[in-house]
């Protein structure tokens, strides 16, 4: 059998659950991605379906087998990206934060954005839209409130006058570092911004 021969057979064969599991997830990622780009060019209101399908370049009946509507689309990607950033908080889940853990996220926050600033970028966009935050902030706030509990505890027992207003002070300060940083990062002081956030809370 010539090597164009067996080439030809791999193509053919029948592809295994696990092939098409991973060929149904790029495709899911490359519709997310599309929406995500229409969404926040265009507006939530005014992206359907049949736009996101069309510039995906699927059907739009097959639009329905990795989401059942436009809105729990947006949810799963905004929420999604929210857990990407959650995963680095209270690494080994414990339910206490340490000051190590604490200045691990801050590092891990910024490796993440600059790891994907397009994405991000794009994500901060879609979230000042009020119909989209709508959509998702039950979920958010349910999110957000473990880590709400563990920083005030962090800070409680650090000895803060005000720990409530510190964990809003904290969660201020990597919104806006972030946001700042992802729509100018070619100007942004980052590293600098970073030593500055350590030194903070050292």
């Amino acid at each position: 059998m010539t090597e164009r021969s067996v080439l030809k057979f791999i193509t053919m064969a029948p592809r295994t659950e696990q092939q098409f599991e991973i060929i149904r997830e790029e495709r899911k990622e490359q519709i997310m991605k599309v929406a995500l780009e229409l969404i926040a060019q265009d507006g939530f209101a005014n992206v359907s379906i049949s736009k996101i399908a069309a510039k995906a370049k699927i059907s739009k009946g097959l639009m329905y087998n990795y989401f059942d509507s436009k809105e729990k689309m947006i949810t799963e990607i905004m929420i999604g990206g929210f857990e990407e950033l959650e995963r680095v908080f209270d690494p080994n889940k414990d339910g206490i934060l340490t000051d190590d853990e604490l200045h691990f996220l801050i590092e891990e926050t910024f490796r993440i954005l600059q790891s994907n600033i397009k994405f991000w970028r794009l994500y901060f966009m879609i979230m000042f839209q009020p119909e989209v935050y709508k959509l998702i902030e039950k979920q958010l706030q349910k999110a957000l409130k473990p880590f709400m509990n563990i920083t005030y505890n962090y800070f409680v027992k650090r000895g803060y006058e005000d720990p409530a207003a510190e964990v809003s002070l904290f969660g201020a300060i990597l919104d806006g570092v972030s946001l700042n940083f992802v729509m100018n990062p070619r100007i942004f002081p980052l590293e600098g911004i970073k030593s500055k956030l350590h030194s903070m809370y050292k």
